[in-house]
């Protein structure tokens, strides 16, 4: 495990570093001290320390859930779907990229992309509903659709569903009453730290996975990570993302040989828990490694800050840094303030007769609609061109996507065409997924986002059983809700609803 900063970064960081070991934060963050952050910090994170406990104790957990593997193994089951948000889905990913295996996650509520997966033969898998609090909107909709599809199949969902979750959540009780396989996290950890916890293992497991391995990285590297020393790599990492901050604050995360999907997963950590207050890091993944003033590079050789590790130490080592670089920057890492704002608009228009009650106006087929400062032209490219008028300056581009994810390649292209147009670094966010990561970001931290929201109108649908509503309407209301709340903090907001066919002329408008 090894990080290093160019000479310039190290520079600037090296005052960083030393105050970190004079005053032991390393040893302290291991030895549970709620205090770190401030006394405004204090309850929360008080309530927040449990991942930077020795990792044996899942040791058990891991032997437990091979059992049930084989056991399914054993009946013809070895397809692996697990329905997650942002914490209890990001890690699994990653890992299951890492180790070339196969894991469907569901992180979405697009019917495009639900709809195949719920239609299609499930005679073979095994799916893992998985939240922290028990109570997430989209995987209780999800749990509720599979439940329908197994039923549709003549499968008994409860020899086919595990459930991992917080001890004593009402999704806890109810699983457990109706006679789930149930797997406990804990409650002291938080959901983007839970990597390391049952909600990266019972999934992982499942599909094959060694996690044995993985979590043994890790606790080597504990010792490592828990020393006051100058050589610290998560002292170092913090330092050198934060030394420079606020005026560079944009992460540019080049994906490391090996670890493909890793920068999705530092995305969440570092943008939920920085990004407030007015202040945070804003992490941009797939770059086309452009350089900027307000910027630095983090990844392999080359990068501002190289990282060399293996996938277990990964984790933890920028979990460590992440919450150093919060102290730096002087927020509480462990809160998502904002977050919740764009839940409950969408909440609200679920409870509306109409769930999409505000005025759009229609270009070419294409429907409209924007915050106060983008004005309305009579063509598609124009419309996007004056959007992109607006990234200039300190400012950064977000592209939130509510569509199928089976699209990312195409998107991910024109993304990184229009960062090259515009010279400005751009991101690239999933609806509702990126809610669950990046959006406390958006709203909370500094006000430099400058957002184009795409929806693409579903081809079909996707029931919801015992809810009055379908995917394509949560879809919306999430969307809508989102949209809404940016605008009201006064941020630049294009929405463009498109059908399938109609994105191609979208992503030419973009990388034009």
């Amino acid at each position: 495990m090894k990080v290093e900063l160019t000479s310039q970064l190290a520079s600037s960081a090296g005052a960083l570093v030393a105050h970190a070991v004079e005053t032991r934060f390393a040893s302290e963050l291991f030895a549970g001290n709620p205090t770190l952050w401030g006394t405004a910090a204090e309850d929360e994170s008080s309530r927040r320390l449990g991942w930077v406990h020795s990792l044996e104790r899942w040791y058990p957990i891991v032997e437990e859930v091979q059992l049930v593997r084989n056991e399914l193994a054993a009946q013809g089951v070895t397809e692996v779907v697990l329905c997650g948000m942002g914490g209890s889905s990001l890690a699994p990913e990653v890992i299951a990229a890492h180790f070339q295996t196969a894991l469907t996650v569901v992180d979405t509520t697009h019917p495009n992309q639900l709809g195949p997966i719920l239609s299609g033969d499930l005679s073979a898998t095994v799916v893992v509903v998985a939240s922290k609090s028990g109570g997430t909107l989209e995987t209780d909709s999800q749990k509720r659709a599979f439940e329908g599809a197994f039923r549709h199949q003549g499968i008994n969902p409860t020899e086919r569903i595990i459930v991992v979750t917080d001890p004593d959540t009402l999704l806890h009780q109810s699983a457990t009453e109706a006679g789930y396989r149930v797997f406990l996290g804990d409650e002291t950890i938080g959901g983007r730290f839970s990597a390391l916890g049952p909600f990266g293992i019972v999934p992982c497991v499942l599909a094959g996975i060694d996690m044995l391995e993985v979590l043994q990285q890790a606790q080597a590297a504990r010792g490592i990570l828990a020393t006051d020393s100058p050589d610290n790599p998560g002292i170092i990492l913090g330092a050198g993302i934060a030394a420079q901050a606020p005026r560079v604050n944009k992460i540019i995360l080049r994906e490391q040989t090996g670890f493909p999907g890793f920068g999705d997963w530092v995305e969440q950590l570092v943008a939920e828990s920085s990004g407030k207050e007015g202040v945070g890091l804003v992490p941009v993944v797939g770059s086309h490694e452009a350089r900027y003033d307000d910027s630095l590079s983090v990844g392999g050789t080359g990068s501002d800050v190289s990282v060399q590790a293996t996938l277990g130490e990964l984790f933890l080592l920028w979990e460590v840094a992440t919450v150093f670089a919060c102290q730096v920057l002087g927020v509480n890492p462990f809160d998502q303030p904002n977050v919740e704002s764009a839940k409950s608009a969408a909440k609200a228009l679920l409870e509306t007769p109409d769930v999409a009650p505000r005025e759009e106006w229609q270009v070419g087929g294409f429907s409209l609609w924007s915050s106060p400062g983008v004005a309305r032209k009579p063509v598609l490219d124009e419309v996007v061109a004056q959007w992109k008028s607006h990234l200039h300056g300190d400012r950064y581009g977000a592209v939130c996507v509510f569509g199928n994810q089976k699209l990312a390649g195409a998107w991910k292209q024109s993304v990184q065409a229009l960062e090259a147009a515009v010279q400005r670094p751009v991101t690239l966010g999933f609806g509702p997924r990126f809610l669950h990561s990046t959006g406390q970001l958006h709203k909370g931290g500094p006000a430099q986002g400058v957002f184009l929201q795409v929806i693409q109108v579903p081809d079909q649908t996707a029931e919801i059983p015992g809810r009055d509503f379908d995917f394509g309407t949560l879809m919306l209301a999430q969307a809508h809700g989102d949209a809404t709340v940016l605008a009201d903090a006064g941020l630049t907001v294009l929405t463009v609803t498109a059908s399938t066919d109609q994105l191609p002329a979208l992503w030419a408008a973009l990388e034009s």
